[in-house]
């Protein structure tokens, strides 16, 4: 009896209770401001927060692997800086798009690269190459912004999309992404290279000893997450209509907060795309919230460490409780 007790038990996604949080969040600044409920605005939200949510996404790879890359902002920036400028050289719209998200690749791989070959953790390689991309952007657009103008250029359809010239009920950067997310989780999940990621994550010397090749995933997730964070310039680009020397300068806490909040452990061995996705909302939430209700955007941050935090500490108690229970 008792076992069949057991398996009628309802089981809920791992991703249900920061689904509840992001629900009660949205209640309570709803409840103190109703207009923050508008569609339009809960629409504007989500957008702004799309390339933030989809770094999230891909940065669960690392972290269910023990690893955290630091660089990706200036990847996306340094990524956007090169599809603009090929722009403006004349270079074809789709062609300096490729070229912008294949540079973030380049810079993913050479994250890999170094960490497999001098045998530290991505965060140690990650510290020296973000200060790298950034010198190298601040270079390339002479610490200046990078502005497409080109009439040319501003009618083309990708600007006009995702820059919402063209209206659609649902923002396009919006579909892109959780498309995108879609992809992401099912590679994570079903497929041999997400199942390797996570086992490297678990135990990388069981890993390696299981026949995983540990280097050649790690500077393969590496690549990935250089070409999310090219993507995200690119929409970032097309989205803005332009890149400053400062964009993706911010985007570290938001992106690890995402993931962390989504449930996804520092530790490594587990992951959750969908979570991230919900963390970025509620870090999105967070943020617009707070300036819904007249309080200085500056507690934002303050705010989101402490869900941080929180959330860290939850997810201690649970694997705490699971592997007593076990």
């Amino acid at each position: 009896m008792a076992q069949k007790a057991k398996s009628r038990r309802v089981k809920f996604p791992e991703e249900a209770s920061v689904i509840v949080a992001l629900l009660v969040l949205v209640g309570i600044v709803g409840a103190l401001r109703p207009t923050f409920l508008k569609p339009e605005n809960l629409l504007n939200l989500a957008a702004s927060y799309s390339i933030s949510a989809l770094l999230a996404g891909c940065i669960v790879y690392l972290l269910s692997m023990g690893e955290i890359d630091l660089s990706f902002g200036w990847i996306l920036n340094l990524s956007a800086v090169v599809a603009g400028l090929s722009m403006i050289a004349g270079v074809p719209v789709w062609i300096a798009i490729i070229l912008g998200i294949g540079a973030g690749g380049f810079m993913g791989a050479i994250n890999g690269v170094l960490t497999v070959v001098m045998r530290l953790p991505l965060i140690i390689v990650t510290l020296g190459t973000a200060s790298i991309f950034q010198g190298l952007s601040l270079i390339s657009n002479k610490s200046g912004s990078v502005v497409p103008t080109d009439k040319k250029l501003t009618e083309n359809i990708f600007f006009r999309v995702l820059g919402g010239d063209i209206e659609t009920p649902v923002p396009f950067i919006l579909i892109f992404v959780v498309f995108a997310f879609l992809v992401l989780h099912l590679t994570l999940h079903k497929t041999r290279f997400g199942y390797r990621i996570l086992a490297i994550g678990s135990n990388p010397e069981a890993a390696r000893l299981a026949g995983i090749p540990t280097k050649k995933i790690k500077i393969l997730t590496c690549t990935l997450m250089g070409v999310v964070s090219g993507i995200g310039g690119i929409l970032f680009l097309g989205f803005r209509g332009a890149v400053d020397p400062s964009t993706g300068a911010n985007l570290l806490l938001p992106v690890v907060a995402a993931a962390i909040i989504g449930g996804t452990p520092l530790s490594g061995g587990a992951g959750t795309v969908w979570g991230s996705l919900v963390g970025a909302l509620i870090v999105g939430v967070i943020g617009v919230g707070i300036v819904f209700l007249g309080i200085d955007a500056v507690w934002s941050t303050l705010v989101t460490g402490l869900v941080i935090i929180f959330a860290i500490g939850v997810d201690q108690i649970v694997r705490v409780r699971k592997n007593r229970a076990s």
